[in-house]
């Protein structure tokens, strides 16, 4: 259950924030939104995919963290087990809300910081502070400000890669089935890749319309991702043998 408030350095003057990465913490999650800002530093920690977004259509790119609903592999102990963060895991407990305001001509909505008071990592007594003694941002917030400011401006770029690679036919739906070492067998459905021999046939101009727009890019980094479900299935298969021997 998410409780969110509107963020103010009176409300929220002693809030803290104090991660732990582990199961049952909040981050019990299988699938990460992510944006094409942040391919570069996630494509060589996890599998990259896309889901088709069913409120805008479009589709979305997501990282793949678990095999199960609510199973997050990357979560051990109290430590996240890569070295990138997906933004939108980093800006838990907060999120963008919209207020109305009154600008000359109309009325605008306006981003501003919620933040979930029911999520584990909201503290009164642990953890980095909100806000300093003086009421001003501390480094965490400054830093939260900045997440969620590439995560409001990663929407669009989203939204306009998938337009692009929708309209090149470059994108196709990918069942996969994959067998631990236990014997067990599990099916992945509602994702999505890059076709690649489509892509290997585009004509230059389209090749020179990805590249012009920095997207060729964002293809090679899904692409390159491709290893990492490997390392994942892997990680699956060392807590399934951990778990037998308990």
């Amino acid at each position: 259950m998410a409780r969110h408030e509107l963020l103010d350095n009176v409300t929220h003057k002693g809030l803290r924030i104090h991660r732990r990465f582990a199961p049952g913490h909040g981050y019990d999650t299988q699938l990460a939104r992510v944006f094409p800002v942040e391919l570069g530093g996630l494509q060589a920690e996890y599998p990259l995919f896309f889901v088709r977004n069913t409120d805008s259509g479009h589709f979305d790119l997501v990282a793949l963290l678990g095999f199960d609903q609510s199973e997050n592999l990357y979560l051990g102990g109290d430590e996240w087990l890569a070295r990138s963060l997906p933004l939108t895991i980093e800006r838990q407990p907060f999120l963008i809300g919209f207020q109305e305001r009154d600008e000359p001509g109309a009325a605008a909505a306006i981003p501003v910081i919620h933040v979930d008071m029911d999520h584990p990592a909201a503290s009164g007594d642990r953890g980095e502070p909100v806000f300093l003694p003086q009421g001003g941002d501390s480094p965490l917030l400054e830093r939260i400000n900045t997440v969620l400011a590439t995560i409001h401006d990663g929407h669009q770029a989203s939204q306009d890669f998938s337009r692009l690679l929708v309209g090149l036919d470059l994108i196709e739906s990918l069942d996969l089935e994959v067998a631990f070492d236990n014997g067990t067998r599990h099916a992945l459905s509602g994702l999505y890749t890059i076709n690649e021999d489509r892509l290997g046939k585009l004509d230059p101009d389209s090749l020179g319309l990805l590249h012009e727009k920095g997207y060729l890019q964002h293809i090679y980094m899904v692409l390159a991702s491709m290893p990492q479900l490997a390392v994942l299935i892997e990680r699956k298969n060392q807590r399934l043998a951990a778990a037998a021997e308990s």
